[in-house]
């Protein structure tokens, strides 16, 4: 089934709607949560308090475009607030953490581990705009032009903060 049918099945009352649109979307939303905030307990919390949300606001939501969309670009704004407060109140870098999954080959997991670190460690050293671009556009699928609007910034702004970010990721990578 899906997402539009789920939507209306949860209009007219369906709770196992939900269920399955959270359990459709929940580990892309989790991930990217996870990424922007560099915090797997924000994150969660994050992706949960959209999915509420999203709920509570039923009614307004028209299904023009695609939810996942939708939904990540309400992570994605969850995101900055969430970092924009705890700034306001810390006036210090946010610390890029999370656990890993557990993997059926423990020298390949170990590996696995290494390497997400490495990137995660890259990606919180990028400016947030640029990291933020890079994770939207990759992890999101959002196109440039849905991220620039979710940005407030120029096609070619957000397209060049994609540049300039996978520049200095693989810079780090090849570096370390």
């Amino acid at each position: 089934m899906d997402d539009a049918a789920l939507i209306q099945d949860l209009r007219a009352g369906s709770r196992e709607a939900i269920k399955v649109l959270y359990d459709r979307h929940k580990e892309d939303l989790f991930t990217l949560a996870r990424s922007l905030l560099g915090d797997a307990s924000a994150a969660e919390d994050v992706v949960h308090d959209v999915f509420v949300s999203f709920v509570e606001s039923l009614e307004k939501y028209r299904v023009n475009g695609n939810l996942r969309g939708y939904l990540v670009t309400c992570v994605a704004n969850r995101a900055r607030d969430r970092l924009r407060t705890a700034a306001r109140r810390a006036r210090k870098p946010v610390d890029l953490e999370g656990g890993a999954r557990v993997g059926p080959a423990p020298d390949v997991e170990v590996m696995r581990q290494e390497e997400t670190q490495r990137l995660r460690l890259a990606l919180i050293q990028l400016p947030y705009e640029q990291r933020e671009v890079v994770l939207l556009h990759l992890r999101g699928g959002l196109t440039f032009k849905e991220v620039a609007g979710l940005q407030g910034v120029s096609l070619s702004t957000a397209q060049g903060r994609y540049r300039y970010g996978l520049e200095k990721l693989r810079s780090m990578l090849m570096s370390g």
